[in-house]
């Protein structure tokens, strides 16, 4: 499976599973309140972490996954990394993560209080900066690193900072915030993503 795969076309493969949940998967979370969607979003940052905690609490090493062999689909091992390195429902949960922070953003922009909504707003002002250094920290520093960090990382345990990078970018609608003003000056560079 895995000699075989082209990461284009597995992407691809994601998202055709998540364009037809979309419509479905949209109405329920446009009509979530901010508390549902907190609950939400607090279960999907934990889900990553299943992969770390059963192997932990089981006795087993939390590193289990390095026994496969890669391009083997012999043992329960294998079968098992290769499910949760690509499979799309084992990402799904970051699909739906992106929606719920999207609905939350859309939530709190709503705030009438002036106060909470000056609150919101340096909140917001601080996320990416946070969130960039300690996606940093985790890179830099191996101390700083999630356990099982080859499957954990793959898995997305990273997702509460790479939600807060991108609440922090994205800042309140209307208001974008001090440091995606700044950074817009490096829009340019997005030309040079893919081959234009």
């Amino acid at each position: 499976a895995e000699q075989a795969l082209n990461m284009q076309c597995w992407f691809l493969c994601c998202l055709v599973l998540y364009w037809a949940l979309f419509k479905g998967v949209f109405q329920i979370i446009n009509g979530m309140k901010s508390t549902n969607v907190l609950i939400c979003l607090v279960v999907i940052v934990w889900l990553p972490w299943f992969v770390i905690f059963v192997p932990l609490f089981s006795g087993n090493d939390v590193e289990w996954y390095e026994d496969h062999h890669f391009g083997h689909f012999e043992t329960t091992v294998d079968t098992a990394v290769v499910f949760l390195k690509f499979h799309p429902l084992t990402f799904l949960h970051v699909f739906l993560m992106g929606m719920l922070l999207s609905r939350l953003r859309t939530l709190l922009g709503e705030e009438e209080d002036t106060e909470r909504l000056g609150t919101i707003e340096g909140v917001f002002e601080a996320l990416a900066p946070v969130g960039y250094l300690c996606l940093g920290m985790m890179f830099c520093f191996g101390a700083c690193r999630p356990p099982a960090a080859k499957l954990s990382a793959r898995l997305s345990v990273l997702l509460p900072f790479q939600g807060a990078i991108l609440l922090g970018l994205a800042g309140l609608p209307g208001r974008p915030t001090k440091l995606a003003k700044w950074v817009s000056c490096l829009n340019f560079l997005e030309s040079y993503s893919y081959a234009v």
